[in-house]
């Protein structure tokens, strides 16, 4: 049994991808260092590794049968993530990471009731995925500063609507490698078409109101030139490993550009 198997390790590396840009977003833009973030980081981690078991254990539950080895690890890296987490509260007084776990909570929640019915791989469950694995960037960035800032909620924002990207493309690049299945094609086709006419409107909007500066509309242009090349020429061909590589290349260059477009904050 592969390391992986054995600890119920995440499969998905674009999961992984998203927990740790949004991590280091959070970080880097703070541009500040402590003991804090090491166990903010260990907590987030332990709770994004421990959804895998969580899984396997709910839906296990709910049929009736027991697995053991799934409800173990699953106890052991909330167990974890607990003991990591509740010192920031308790110790070091950052209150403001109460609602934040507690949405965070509510969304895992969300996640496991759609993957007992496996409704967790359609768009609005990856999108509710997204959105609490990038709650990862303004837990950071408030664990380092140590106050609520408006950048905190900037870096969610923009977070969640640069990786739901990837969901559409995706998808409308799995269904383009399809020699059937043409209306669902051209749907996923005009869903992709929409959400990324929107993100660029939305883009264009806050760059006209001083919101988002040039580092920040440069982050989004590898996925949104990415996206229109697929729009309008479609690949009958498909590589997967490819485009998990291109994407997580993508996310590097996202990182770099978003902290870039924030200016240090004042200390």
């Amino acid at each position: 049994m592969s390391l992986r198997a054995q600890w119920k390790l995440p499969k998905e590396h674009g999961a992984w991808a998203m927990v740790s840009v949004s991590l280091a977003l959070g970080m880097l833009v703070a541009r500040q260092v402590s003991g804090r973030l090491i166990l903010l980081i260990i907590s987030v981690m332990a709770l994004f590794i421990a959804r895998e078991s969580l899984v396997a254990w709910w839906r296990a539950r709910q049929r009736g049968r027991s697995v053991p080895e799934a409800e173990r690890l699953a106890r052991f890296y909330l167990a974890v993530a607990l003991v990591t987490g509740a010192p920031l509260v308790l110790w070091h007084h950052l209150l403001g990471l109460v609602p934040l776990g507690l949405l965070a909570g509510v969304l895992l929640l969300l996640n496991l009731r759609q993957a007992e019915s496996l409704e967790d791989r359609t768009v609005l469950g990856e999108i509710l995925a997204i959105t609490g694995l990038t709650l990862a960037a303004p837990a950071a960035y408030y664990v380092a500063r140590g106050r609520w800032e408006s950048t905190a909620l900037w870096l969610w924002v923009l977070s969640a609507l640069y990786f739901t990207s990837s969901v559409f493309y995706v998808k409308l690049r799995v269904l383009s490698a399809g020699r059937r299945r043409e209306e669902a094609q051209r749907s996923v086709w005009r869903q992709c078409l929409f959400y990324h006419s929107f993100l660029l409107a939305a883009l264009v909007l806050l760059a006209v109101t001083g919101r988002v500066n040039l580092f920040v509309l440069c982050a989004f242009v590898p996925i949104l030139a990415r996206t229109l090349w697929a729009l309008l020429r479609p690949v009958r061909w498909l590589n997967l490993t490819r485009i998990g590589i291109l994407e997580i290349v993508y996310s590097l260059i996202f990182l770099v550009f978003l902290t870039l477009g924030f200016s240090p904050p004042a200390q």
